[in-house]
């Protein structure tokens, strides 16, 4: 089988020669899925040369309008001889079949893609802000007093990262406070232990998620702008200090709120694997016993899968009202804190995107495969960088922190 691919004014036009039976099949579909990730959600297919289509086939073509339907995209036949057209539509699948010649669909200029830096950029809500409540009363790697901690409902526009447990004990060993975070009131949270598998609370009808914690950014609000970045000539994927940064300069903000939701080249981060206590701490400059605490990814991580962050960020010349930004040694200029939490990758239509909806859907869809604490990791040689990005979309908003006048 021979396939060739050519963007068009609508759509891309595939043209393909050969049988599309089960040997080929793997084939196409892995190629057509591809430029589904690629973001090439209206598919037209020139099935001119193609002289035989087997039950494999249709499989793969079914598998790919599955796809398509999921970002509202599109697939369509072209130039099919009578034995394609025919076993489609004997098959239940004639509305594939379309009547449009190749000439039809005009070749796009290559100039047509020197588009503004600033052409998916969607301002959302001109004046909506995220406003940030900060429990910081433990200090990283002391006992738990029970005063340091503190309750958290998680409502409908909640945004929030920390430590914390949804356990009833108060500061003792049955806490198990590990890693979570939070988006529009669904929580994932990460079981202090190593090779745990982490675990969600969703809120239903009445049900809310609740939280008890002892280090925790706790934002409410909207998000103002979206960003959609997807890979280009000179740029294939962007960093997250980078991503940060964008979102400081798109809110005109100090500090900004923003969440993430994009294809992963590779996370850099850390996740605890035992819950500080009323009787467990340890000495943060101690290596060694901080292996024993936290688990570290030796090399970037889940690559190819969809990464969901939230995190705030803030000019380092900025005051830190939470006491929890760290600086960035990918960008000196910036300080962040960032909690990752990491799905099976599913694309994502184009265009404007509503946040609550998509959160709605990864988490009503495969369950969450871990969560992470995102570092930037710069030590010398052994150093992984930062966690990267390939294509995907940004939400954000400046940050206004609780104790002010909202």
């Amino acid at each position: 089988m021979k396939i060739e691919a050519v963007k068009t004014e609508n759509a891309l036009l595939i043209k393909i020669s050969g049988r599309l039976d089960a040997s080929w099949s793997d084939y196409f579909t892995d190629t057509f899925l591809e430029y589904i990730r690629n973001g090439e959600h209206y598919l037209v297919i020139d099935a001119g040369e193609l002289t035989f289509l087997s039950s494999a086939g249709i499989r793969s073509l079914v598998r790919i309008s599955k796809e398509l339907n999921r970002v509202k995209g599109l697939l369509r036949l072209i130039q099919a001889n009578d034995f394609v057209t025919g076993t489609l539509r004997m098959t239940g699948f004639g509305e594939w079949l379309a009547d449009v010649a190749p000439e039809d669909l005009l070749v796009v200029s290559d100039d047509t893609n020197d588009k503004s830096e600033d052409t998916d950029v969607f301002v959302l809500k001109k004046d909506a802000r995220i406003v940030v409540e900060v429990v910081s009363a433990w200090k990283p790697w002391q006992q738990v007093k029970e005063k340091e901690v503190a309750m958290h409902e998680f409502q409908a526009d909640s945004f929030a990262l920390g430590i914390g447990s949804p356990y009833d004990k108060l500061a003792g060993k049955e806490s198990k406070y590990g890693d979570f975070v939070t988006f529009c009131g669904h929580v994932v949270y990460q079981m202090p232990e190593d090779r745990s598998r982490p675990d969600y609370l969703i809120p239903v009808a009445d049900f809310v998620p609740t939280l008890q914690t002892i280090q925790c950014l706790h934002g409410r609000g909207e998000m103002s702008h979206l960003w959609r970045f997807a890979p280009e000539a000179e740029k294939e994927r962007q960093g997250i200090s980078e991503l940060a940064s964008r979102a400081l300069a798109m809110t005109n903000a100090e500090q900004a709120a923003f969440v993430i939701l994009a294809e992963t080249e590779g996370l850099v981060g850390a996740y605890m694997i035992q819950s500080p206590g009323a009787e467990q701490a340890f000495k943060p400059n101690d290596f060694v016993e901080m292996r024993q605490w936290l688990s570290f990814c030796g090399e970037p991580a889940y690559t190819g899968e969809q990464s969901l962050v939230f995190g705030i960020v803030s000019r380092r010349d900025s005051p830190d009202n939470s006491g929890l930004l760290v600086p960035l040694a990918s960008n000196p200029g910036l300080a962040m804190h960032a909690h990752a939490v990491i799905f099976p990758y599913q694309p994502l239509q184009n265009g404007v995107l509503d946040l609550k909806n998509q959160i709605a859907k990864f988490f009503n869809g495969p369950p969450p495969k871990g969560v992470m604490h995102l570092l930037d990791d710069d030590r010398p040689t052994l150093g992984l960088g930062e966690s990267l990005f390939t294509r995907g979309a940004m939400w954000c908003a400046p940050v206004q922190w609780k104790e002010e006048t909202v």
